[in-house]
């Protein structure tokens, strides 16, 4: 949806992908994406552009 093209839904990658976020806010405390300016903020979402906070062991780095 993001990239403008028309690809079939599939909601079980759909969940899992939503899962990793949740599992990333509750690990780190903010979101993985973020950006004032949306057009970046499809492009880090897209490339998975995130940092995980030092805190985060390295098996839930992992996990995630």
């Amino acid at each position: 949806m993001i990239e403008g093209k028309q690809t079939r839904y599939d909601p079980l990658l759909i969940d899992i992908w939503s899962a990793g976020i949740v599992l990333f806010v509750m690990l780190a405390g903010y979101l993985p994406f973020c950006d004032a300016d949306t057009a970046k903020l499809y492009k880090k979402i897209l490339i998975g552009n995130y940092k995980t906070p030092s805190w985060v062991s390295n098996d839930a780095k992992d996990l995630l």
